[in-house]
């Protein structure tokens, strides 16, 4: 699959850069992380960094930060939105504590959601392990039995994927700066759905484990991509799936392409030809994807009662 191929190379070779730039610029206990694109190994010319440090330090603004920035920036150009969830200093408490309670917001899901998902590093690989088996640790405690699912996460999961969705509406039709909004539908029909599904599908293996079990398994899943994930757990039944991914990767890869969707009127989205053509395309992919759980997990398994129930 030629599209999955170049965005992979080029991602890792972008990562190389990065790692490289950035190595003698943080301190040893400091973490720089990367999720999007680049994380997922999808990237291409267009595609944003999402980087983010986190810091064992009170001090939310270290003195190291602009300098990591700015070395990034030199390399891809193209950086998070400032109202992201991905342009801050963020302390290391906050990704692996208060989950589910009142301090929750959806910038806070969204950190940690990705962190497990789709998180990569661009400094301390060790210490991106370490916080993803914390945070796995705490959703699947001490008294879980083996014939159960991480059904704490599990239910993080979908909703991560039901505020993405919530989000997309307010982003692109009530906040007073609406952002392009053809090209976010389309990733939330093809990226965002499919991360989402590695994570429900990664969340079924954890059946009939113990509970070290379940967490290193996720711990293994959650340390490859989403495509290597979707791979690992499906074999090649995923290929008709992911030729239908691979379409979608080579219309972003093309910067006509992209910046239509950009810049595309709302007004238009029933006429439009580009637009019209990945919607289409999006119901396949999601036929295939639903194809793929079916076959995967069978009628019997617990993966299908506790996402209806």
């Amino acid at each position: 699959m030629k599209a999955i191929e170049t965005a992979k190379k080029y991602s890792d070779e972008k990562l190389d850069l990065l790692r490289e730039a950035i190595k003698d610029l943080v301190p040893p206990d400091e973490m720089v992380l990367i999720n999007g694109s680049f994380a997922r190994r999808e990237a291409s010319e267009g595609s944003d960094v999402d980087f983010y440090i986190v810091t064992r330090e009170k001090d939310l603004e270290p003195k190291w930060a602009d300098q990591v920035k700015d070395a990034i920036e030199k390399i891809v150009p193209i950086g998070p939105a400032e109202d992201g969830a991905f342009y801050h200093v963020e302390q290391l408490e906050t990704l692996i504590s208060n989950i589910g309670g009142e301090r929750d917001d959806n910038h806070n899901i969204t950190r940690r959601m990705l962190l497990l998902l789709e998180g990569e590093w661009l400094f301390n690989e060790v210490g991106l392990k370490d916080i993803r088996r914390k945070v796995l640790e705490h959703y699947i405690a001490d008294g879980i039995t083996d014939h159960q699912l991480a059904l704490f996460l599990l239910n993080d999961i979908v909703r991560y994927y039901r505020t993405m969705a919530v989000d997309y509406e307010f982003k692109t039709v009530e906040t007073k700066k609406v952002k392009p909004w053809a090209i976010r539908n389309v990733k939330l029909i093809f990226s965002r759905k499919l991360l989402y599904a590695s994570g429900l599908f990664s969340v079924a293996t954890t059946a009939e484990r113990t509970r070290l079990q379940k967490i290193s398994e996720l711990e293994r899943l959650f340390g490859l991509t989403v495509i290597d994930r979707m791979q690992a757990i499906c074999g090649a039944a995923a290929r008709p799936m992911l030729q239908s991914y691979d379409h979608f990767l080579s219309k972003l890869e093309d910067t006509s392409t992209r910046d239509h969707l950009k810049s595309l009127p709302k007004e238009q989205r029933q006429h439009d030809i580009v637009f019209r053509e990945l919607k289409n395309e999006g119901h396949h992919f999601t036929r295939e994807l639903l194809k793929l759980f079916e076959n995967t997990f069978d009628s019997t398994h617990p993966i299908r009662r506790a996402i209806i129930f």
